[in-house]
C-alpha cells in the first residue's frame, strides 16, 4: 500500500470516485466508452458519469433493476412537453414525452412517439428502442417487448443489460413461457448489483408453486438487507417490502 503516500487526499478521493465508477459500469453493462471519460479525464469523468448514469438510479431507489411503476402524469405537463418540442425537436424531448404519456396510460400516443424518432439514423438507436420495450410491456403487449428487446440483442448493445433480461423474463412469463422466463430471470440474478432481480425470481418461482425454492430466495434477500447497511436497505426498500409480503404469504415450512 505504498503507492497511496504518492497521492494527496483529494487525489485519492478521485482515485476512488474512478474505480466505483468503473465498477459501476462494467456491473450494470453500460457503455464501455464511459471508462475511456472515467480515465482520461479523471474528476470530471467520474462527476459526468454519476450525474448521468448513477444519479437517476439512485433517485429512483434502485440500482440497475427495472421497476415500470411510473408516477401519474398531468395532462398539463404533457401538453407542455408537447410544446416544448415543438420548439426543440430532440430525441431526448421525445423520450421525455413518451415517459409521461406512458405514466398517463396513453401508451399509443407513447409508442408513436417514439417510433417517429425510431427513423433514420436512429433507425436502431439503443435508448429509444428500450423505452419502446417498457411502452409496450406497461401497454401488455409482451410479444412486442420481446420483439423490440430482439433488436437490442441483434445490434449487441451492452446497454441495460439487467434491466431487459428482467423485462424479458416477465414478458415471457406473461406468454406463457415459463421455461424461457426462468432462464432470463437466474441470469438477471447472476448479474444482479441489487436485490430485484432475486424478488422477480422468488415471486415467479411462487407462481409456479416452487414454494421452498422462493422461500429461500426471499430469506437470502432479507439476510442481505440485515447485513448491508442503511443505504443497501433505502436502494432495495421496494424489494425488501415484497420480501416481507411474499414470505408471509407462504405457508408455515
Amino acid at each position: 500500500m505504498g503507492f497511496l503516500r504518492d497521492y494527496s487526499v483529494p487525489g485519492l478521493l478521485v482515485l476512488a470516485a474512478q474505480i466505483g465508477c468503473i465498477v459501476h459500469v462494467l456491473r450494470n453493462g453500460r457503455n464501455t466508452m464511459w471508462i475511456m471519460l472515467i480515465l482520461f479525464a479523471p474528476g470530471i469523468g467520474s462527476a459526468v458519469y454519476f450525474v448521468i448514469e448513477v444519479w437517476p438510479d439512485l433517485r429512483a431507489g434502485r440500482r440497475g433493476g427495472l421497476n415500470l411503476k411510473m408516477p401519474e402524469t398531468s395532462a398539463g405537463a404533457i401538453k407542455r412537453l408537447q410544446e416544448e418540442l415543438e420548439f426543440s425537436n430532440t430525441v431526448k424531448k421525445r423520450v421525455e414525452l413518451a415517459q409521461a404519456l406512458a405514466s398517463a396510460r396513453r401508451y399509443d400516443e407513447a409508442t408513436e412517439t417514439l417510433a417517429v424518432s425510431l427513423r433514420g439514423v436512429f433507425r436502431d438507436d439503443p435508448v429509444l428502442t428500450l423505452e419502446l420495450a417498457e411502452v409496450h410491456f406497461l401497454a401488455g403487449r409482451h410479444a412486442e417487448t420481446l420483439t423490440a428487446l430482439e433488436t437490442l440483442d441483434r445490434l449487441k448493445s451492452k446497454d441495460g443489460r439487467q434491466q431487459r433480461l428482467l423485462l424479458a423474463a416477465r414478458s415471457l412469463q406473461a406468454l406463457g413461457r415459463a421455461g424461457e422466463a426462468r432462464e432470463r430471470f437466474e441470469t438477471a440474478l447472476e448479474q444482479a448489483s441489487g436485490e430485484e432481480p432475486r424478488c422477480r425470481l422468488a415471486q415467479f418461482l411462487v407462481a409456479q408453486g416452487e414454494l421452498d425454492s422462493a422461500r429461500t430466495l426471499f430469506e437470502e434477500l432479507l439476510k442481505n438487507a440485515k447485513h448491508g447497511g442503511g443505504m443497501y436497505r433505502r436502494l432495495n426498500r421496494e424489494w425488501i417490502a415484497l420480501a416481507k409480503e411474499g414470505l408471509a404469504g407462504l405457508p408455515k415450512g
